[in-house]
């Protein structure tokens, strides 16, 4: 099947939508001084010729920007992260808005749960920023959801996050057969702080600067709080020129993973040469309370979703976004942001802040 493509710009973001799959590939953010801003991985097999096994579903064989998963993780008879991230997205067109704003929406050929999907992509003019809903029509059951933006980070990043309760690495090890793989966290655990993480030797790691060590495959998975109504994650890399962040509807997506995938994997497609990348996908499971990448359709005893219920007779949405700019001079780490109607103030630990033009109503504001 021939990959079909949209191209899909504003003054200062563009980026490659894949119909077939449904990633955002080569995102580009232009800084206020005409810089290209990248911040997001592209893996090394995706621009290479070389056959793949027949066991690599769609999503790895193009892994690169951002792609939503329903089911997030495994399901039985379905690819790795669902039809959302292997299927074919169906364009429904395009409409601008008052304030040059464009939407462009597609719908999912396959069903999830029997429910229809829809997606729409907004860019808006000044903003930075790429706006994300995924809406669900109909459908029955419950099952784990999650946005899967990678960044790639190889002078490193400084990480925070709105509130978290805690965190906790799953029940097993992403690479357990040291013959394919290495993870060097210890399976399972529950932390309260990012620079109390055990090693499997028991010994304390910050994690909250990737990478943190080399040659491995590792998971871990932040419980938000539920008193937050938008959460965000924040990444400053500074040698690399970015400030990444992604702002969500915490309610709906309580679960930070960071997924740290730094050469730890020895089997085709990875070969030891996917490096330096960083998933921070902002999810709806049942890990933080079980250990499982899995929907119960309640909420765990912490008060948070552990995934999405879907109903025949009525629709839900699924709000995200991310953006990117240049890190201002002498910023070190994110320490808030704060989202109103019309814009986005990122605050540094410094106490500086930067505003930024935003688009509150997107996340009901």
């Amino acid at each position: 099947m021939s990959q079909q493509t949209d191209h899909i710009t504003s003054d200062n973001v563009a980026f490659d939508f894949n119909r077939s799959g449904g990633n955002l590939d080569s995102v580009v953010f232009t800084s206020k001084h005409g810089t290209d801003i990248r911040p997001l991985h592209r893996a090394p097999w995706v621009d290479e010729t070389e056959l793949l096994p027949d066991e690599v579903s769609m999503v790895e064989r193009q892994l690169a920007g951002d792609f939503f998963c329903a089911p997030f993780g495994a399901g039985p008879g379905l690819p790795i992260h669902g039809w959302t991230a292997n299927g074919t997205w169906l364009p429904e067109g395009s409409t601008g808005e008052n304030d040059d704003a464009t939407s462009h929406s597609y719908r999912l050929q396959e069903t999830v749960n029997g429910a229809a999907v829809t997606k729409t992509l907004t860019v808006r003019p000044g903003h930075p920023f790429l706006y994300q809903r995924h809406r669900f029509a109909g459908g029955t059951g419950h099952l784990p959801i999650g946005h899967h933006a990678m960044i790639r980070v190889p002078g490193g990043a400084q990480l925070s996050f709105s509130g978290k309760r805690f965190g906790v690495t799953p029940k097993e090890e992403p690479e357990p057969d040291p013959a394919r793989g290495r993870s060097v966290l210890k399976y399972p655990q529950k932390f309260a702080r990012l620079d109390r993480v055990k090693d499997a030797a028991g010994e304390n790691l910050d994690i909250s600067r990737y990478p943190f060590c080399s040659d491995h495959e590792d998971l871990v998975v932040l419980a938000g709080d539920p008193a937050i109504q938008i959460g965000w994650s924040a990444a400053v890399a500074r040698e690399d020129g970015f400030l990444f962040f992604a702002v969500k509807d915490a309610a709906r997506l309580p679960e930070t993973i960071l997924w740290m995938s730094n050469g730890g994997r020895q089997y085709a497609p990875w070969l030891g040469r996917h490096r330096f990348v960083l998933g921070i996908e902002e999810v709806a499971t049942s890990c933080h309370a079980d250990g499982e990448f899995s929907s119960t359709g309640a909420r765990s005893l912490d008060g948070l979703a552990t995934g999405l219920t879907l109903s025949e007779t009525s629709s839900v949405d699924v709000l995200y976004g991310f953006g990117a700019i240049a890190v201002p001079a002498s910023w070190s780490a994110v320490a808030d942001i704060r989202v109103g109607k019309t814009s986005l103030t990122l605050v540094d630990v410094s106490g500086a802040d930067l505003t930024l033009p935003f688009d509150g109503s997107h996340f009901g504001l």
